[in-house]
């Protein structure tokens, strides 16, 4: 309770003070997400759904922000290109949701079996998919348009590091150290039951935001005196490598490796050098991980195949390997062939495509799940390729554009924020074959926030390489 209140009244300071610094304030609502799931944090404020402490300081921050861009008489200076993307990317799930309100037969018949879904009030839907979405998109833009400055640059990039040190501290202190020599299948289940509860983060959104937090930080050191990577990168990014094998996310350990040979592949490759050592540490000091990594190689248990099918690889449970999600994507892919182009709506897979139902005779209660358990078929399956091109696009450019800056030594400013911006994009788009969601929601406010710092980089650096060519031009003129 003492808890409550003291945060209660911090962010009403919070709410006054950013009518002085906005900017300021917006970090605060980025710190915030390391504890907005947690149970302590109070939900609503007077019963009110959707009025919370968090809501509260964003709205403050959002007028102060549009008071202040009226005041200054900023122009917007994005992109047209992402104008337009953004605001297709908006109005895809603004259709999607209003598909999913037109017709829960699907869900309605779902609940049948699994009580805990079932038809959705009005309510739930606008709030949870229309509101939270276009609201944690929002954030990223006023980002993109308050980070003019090196000096709110670096506050923000720092205040990111310190949720993803927050996160961390949760997830050991719920965990414990000796969590790491357990066996792989108590460790899966240790961290389902903990990590929710505790952290408010389900397991596998943690381990992969962990996997891109570890090379965001590693790529500060770019920032920094060597004495600080020894001193400070160095022990956040083994913070954070502790707290993410605690997770038991194979998806995400997977998503760590990937990113680190293609991160030192673009620029720092005699990093190769260390990979056994580190390999042999890992297997020294979480052989659990490295158990939940290799479960189904070699240990094909026959009594689980029973009344699944069988594809034809005795050496391999794949069944196991993917966690069940190969049971359902077959039937996802077939769906996406019936409608190709428009999709099915919101929450496809327990409504209008209804494959969570067609699962449940088949499979069994046990091995049905309300989502794909893949980013891609997941949009593909609601959107249809009309809604999903437009949003693969978008995402293209953004890792055009962090690439560039990441291989772009003429400042740190721009291998840092390139790099931060690459390990959280590719972290997301390396996790989504097995996980995730390319929606807004909360687990995404730091990949948003990172992309709302490289646009504000890449958009000023190219407005800086336009002037100085177009100055070397009046100067050969005059010449």
């Amino acid at each position: 309770m003492i808890r409550v209140t003291l945060l209660s009244l911090l962010i009403l300071f919070l709410c006054v003070y950013s009518w002085k610094d906005w900017f300021k304030g917006t970090c605060w609502l980025v710190l915030f997400i390391a504890i907005i799931q947690h149970p302590d944090m109070p939900k609503s404020i007077f019963g009110i759904p959707g009025f919370n402490l968090w809501n509260l300081l964003f709205i403050n921050v959002m007028f102060s922000w549009l008071s202040d861009r009226r005041k200054n008489n900023l122009n917007w200076d994005m992109p047209l290109n992402l104008n337009v993307l953004f605001f297709i990317y908006m109005i895809v799930i603004l259709i999607s949701v209003l598909r999913l309100l037109s017709d829960q037969s699907g869900s309605i018949a779902l609940g049948e079996y699994l009580p805990q879904y079932g038809e959705l009030t009005f309510v739930v839907i606008f709030s949870e998919y229309i509101i939270n979405c276009f609201k944690w998109s929002l954030l990223a833009f006023i980002i993109f348009d308050g980070a003019r400055t090196e000096y709110r640059i670096k506050l923000l990039l720092w205040v990111v590091v310190a949720v993803y040190i927050l996160l961390s501290l949760q997830v050991i202190k719920s965990m414990g150290f000796g969590s790491l020599t357990i066996s792989g299948d108590e460790l899966q289940s240790k961290a389902f039951k903990v990590l929710s509860s505790n952290v408010g983060f389900h397991r596998v959104n943690l381990s992969m935001i962990l996997s891109g937090a570890f090379w965001l930080v590693f790529c500060m050191k770019e920032y920094v005196s060597i004495k600080k990577v020894y001193f400070i990168i160095l022990p956040i990014c083994s913070l954070i490598f502790v707290a993410q094998a605690l997770t038991g996310g194979r998806m995400g350990y997977v998503t760590w490796a990937i990113l680190g040979i293609l991160l030192c592949s673009l620029k720092w490759r005699k990093y190769f050098l260390l990979a056994p050592f580190i390999l042999i540490g890992i297997g020294a000091i979480a052989p659990s991980a490295i158990e939940r990594v290799t479960m189904g190689f070699n240990d094909k248990n026959e009594a689980m195949d029973v009344g699944r099918p069988d594809f034809g690889n005795k050496e391999l449970d794949v069944h196991e390997m993917t966690s069940g999600r190969i049971l359902a994507w077959p039937m996802v892919i077939d769906a996406i062939y019936e409608r190709p182009l428009v999709g099915y709506g919101r929450l496809a897979m327990i409504n209008q495509a209804g494959i969570s139902l067609k699962m449940i005779p088949i499979y069994g209660i046990g091995d049905t799940f309300p989502h794909p358990h893949n980013a891609y078929l997941e949009l593909l399956l609601e959107t249809g390729l009309i809604g999903a091109i437009p949003i693969f696009y978008l995402y293209y450019l953004f890792v055009k554009y962090s690439l560039s800056l990441f291989k772009d030594n003429r400042k740190s400013l721009y291998v840092v924020v390139g790099g931060a911006s690459l390990s959280i994009l590719l972290s997301l788009l390396v996790a989504a074959f097995g996980s995730q969601s390319f929606y807004p929601r909360e687990g995404s406010v730091l990949m948003l926030s990172i992309l709302g710092i490289m646009l504000r980089v890449y958009v000023d650096r190219d407005y800086s390489d336009k002037r100085s060519i177009k100055k070397g031009k009046n100067e050969n003129y005059k010449k």
